[in-house]
């Protein structure tokens, strides 16, 4: 009898201190999930002050994300050899409307969208055909290559404008969003 009710007292006990889940951060692109994070996870982000923001996930509620924020950097020890130290900052209770950015895609390069593409090429376009004018004698700056010239600065050009738009992390807005998807206590 005493063994059947310890089970029973451990049972009820074990059901009242136990719940299904505390809340998932989700990060979506409209209406699709991109990433979702839980406790105990590592999130990387931008805060409303522009800064980015590392740590893992200690505690969601129904608005806010608590994080355990630290910064890992790279020093040398005693010996002049490089180690990692990282410094804690402490729990940071985080509301998502603060969450301003996330990083975009690790394995895209983006040379074909942030210009650097049309920089590197239109500049050893000028830099070869001045080199080659100065190399055989001709005018530098004749009506026929100056029109090449010009194209080449059009292009670098385009491609400085393309790098000044371009952005390496995901903002927050219209197309992305941050919602947190509460869990019930059982």
């Amino acid at each position: 009898m005493r063994p059947v009710l310890l089970l029973l007292i451990f049972g009820y006990c074990f059901h009242c201190n136990t719940w299904a889940q505390s809340g998932v951060l989700v990060f979506k692109k409209k209406n699709q999930n991109i990433q979702s994070w839980v406790k105990e996870d590592y999130i990387r982000f931008q805060y409303v002050t522009t800064q980015w923001l590392e740590g893992r996930i200690k505690r969601i509620e129904r608005d806010s994300v608590f994080v355990n924020c630290y910064i890992t950097r790279q020093v040398a020890n005693q010996f002049g050899f490089a180690i990692t130290d990282t410094s804690w900052f402490g729990i940071m209770g985080i509301h998502v409307s603060e969450i301003i950015g996330m990083p975009g895609n690790r394995y895209k390069s983006g040379l074909f969208t942030n210009g650097s593409l049309l920089k590197i090429g239109s500049a050893g376009y000028i830099f070869l055909n001045l080199f080659n004018s100065l190399e055989n004698g001709e005018a530098v700056f004749a009506s026929h290559n100056l029109r090449n010239i010009g194209i080449a600065a059009g292009v670098f050009l385009i491609g400085h404008l393309q790098s000044l738009k371009y952005k390496s992390y995901i903002r927050m807005g219209k197309k992305y969003s941050m919602q947190i998807i509460s869990g019930q206590k059982g």
